[in-house]
């Protein structure tokens, strides 16, 4: 199992092995007496797996308009916008259609090719046993963020979506969330402004070793490890 951060000696252990890391730097401790655990989540490669749909998608678009879209390359580095996606095949208006017509092909696939990711399903139910509340914080078109949760049978108690980066962390910390979970380094920057517990999954396109240099408090390799790491945490006893 992945380990936290353990701060007092500035090293964060993945798997068996230890890397130091003295040169990074952490958001404060979040207060420990709040009223609710409150638990954010990413959404794709995260929670859900929308590679297959995208994949569709993204080749009935690159057929439609004639560019030379690098679907490859969008399915497996999903995390940003859709608009820096396709921003290198289209500009101006045109990567406005772009999208919209994307967001449309797309819309009559998320009930058959969108697949939940290992242990996002008992990764939620372990902030449910402790009476948490669940938010998902996305830079995805929010209706269609919708759809994915619940095809793959995942209820929240908020969904934002359209936030990327710091737009994430300001939505973060407006629901006092404690700890953000997702799958890139822009996921570590949104905890940090939210001022929550950075915890990241290797299940994106960023390897585990690249997370790490970005600063996390935890590295896992994917959700079947969450629940045994929120026990963990929530172990530790905290200041007043």
């Amino acid at each position: 199992m992945r380990r936290p951060v353990d701060r007092g000696i500035g090293c964060v252990r993945v798997g068996n092995s230890a890397m130091t890391s003295s040169a990074l730097s952490y958001a404060p401790p979040v207060p420990s007496k709040l009223p609710q655990l409150v638990v954010g989540f990413d959404l794709d490669m995260t929670l859900i797996n929308p590679r297959r749909g995208v994949r569709t998608a993204m080749s009935a678009l690159a057929a439609e308009t004639g560019a030379p879209i690098d679907v490859e390359k969008i399915a497996m580095n999903l995390g940003p916008p859709l608009e820096t996606a396709l921003a290198p095949w289209f500009e101006g208006d045109v990567l406005d259609r772009a999208c919209s017509r994307y967001r449309k092909l797309r819309e009559g696939i998320l009930e058959t090719e969108t697949d939940p990711m290992p242990g996002a399903i008992d990764a939620i139910r372990s902030v449910r046993d402790r009476g948490g509340k669940v938010i998902v914080v996305t830079a995805k078109y929010e209706p269609h963020a919708a759809v994915e949760l619940r095809t793959v049978g995942i209820e929240v108690d908020d969904l934002v979506g359209w936030r990327y980066g710091a737009e994430k962390g300001a939505t973060l910390r407006s629901h006092a969330a404690q700890i953000y979970v997702g799958d890139h380094p822009a996921d570590v920057v949104a905890a940090r402004v939210g001022g929550t517990v950075s915890v990241v999954v290797a299940t994106g396109g960023t390897s585990a070793s690249d997370l790490l240099v970005s600063g996390p408090d935890a590295v896992l390799s994917d959700l079947t490890e969450f629940p045994e790491w929120l026990k963990e945490w929530s172990a530790v006893p905290r200041g007043e």
